[in-house]
């Protein structure tokens, strides 16, 4: 399961403005087109499945998949200050002394980050055991003569850095926000877009309401962003 958190904007009013064909010292519909961006933002970051886009250090548990890789939350992930711990007993952290005097991995040595972007980042955020599989618990049960892999309880302690400064924010994503906003600008204060408008003995026509209408604009032109695959412990 993944925990949005929102806290990024994906544009701002100035440039909104210059988009929308409004004046920069017309400050009527300011209040308006702030909860636009907001609400546009939030659902772009939940469409894109992202646990914050926001550049920013976090530290974060995962369990252990039992393969070669280990999916991290946020993206795009850099190299620098990147550690991992593992504790076999860390329970995400919640027991007592979790991770005080556990095994630190060496990058490079131990495992490395999945590099796919020119500037040395990881869009895909993933990290790969070196000639290894990140440790999944296994047991044994009466009758069977072979163990199995059991749920781990968050073995593993994730500090890295992710995320989106202003000055390197995808332009698609601020066009994709943009988007949003001038169509939610549109349906408002009806709240749905009309089919249909006459003037004489006026007559209003409406669009039928259809499901993920306003992101269905947007995912064309997020597809190379989404997260369009799953590993064993990026929850």
């Amino acid at each position: 399961m993944f925990y949005i958190e929102f806290s990024v904007l994906f544009t701002d009013i100035r440039e909104l403005k210059k988009v929308l064909d409004i004046p920069s010292d017309d400050t009527q519909e300011d209040a308006a087109l702030s909860l636009y961006i907001e609400q546009a933002s939030s659902w772009l970051s939940e469409l894109l499945n992202r646990n914050g886009m926001d550049y920013k250090t976090r530290t974060e548990y995962y369990r252990g998949t039992a393969t070669q890789k280990l999916l991290l939350r946020s993206r795009p992930v850099y190299t620098q200050g990147l550690v991992v711990n593992v504790d076999q007993t860390g329970y995400y952290g919640s027991s007592s002394g979790a991770f005080a005097d556990t095994t630190q991995y060496t990058y490079g040595v131990d495992y490395c980050l999945q590099i796919d972007q020119e500037d040395g980042t990881s869009r895909c955020g993933i990290l790969l055991r070196i000639n290894d599989v990140w440790w999944k618990p296994s047991a044994r049960q009466r009758g069977l003569l072979s163990p199995f892999l059991v749920p781990d309880l968050g073995s593993i302690r994730v500090t890295y850095t992710a995320g989106y400064t202003v000055d390197n924010l995808p332009a698609i994503f601020r066009t994709a926000c943009n988007l949003l906003v001038a169509k939610l600008r549109y349906l408002f204060p009806l709240g749905m877009e009309l089919g249909s408008d006459g003037y004489e003995e006026k007559s209003i026509g409406m669009v039928a309401e259809r499901k993920d209408y306003l992101l269905a604009l947007v995912k064309p032109m997020l597809l190379p962003y989404f997260r369009n695959f799953t590993l064993g412990g990026a929850n």
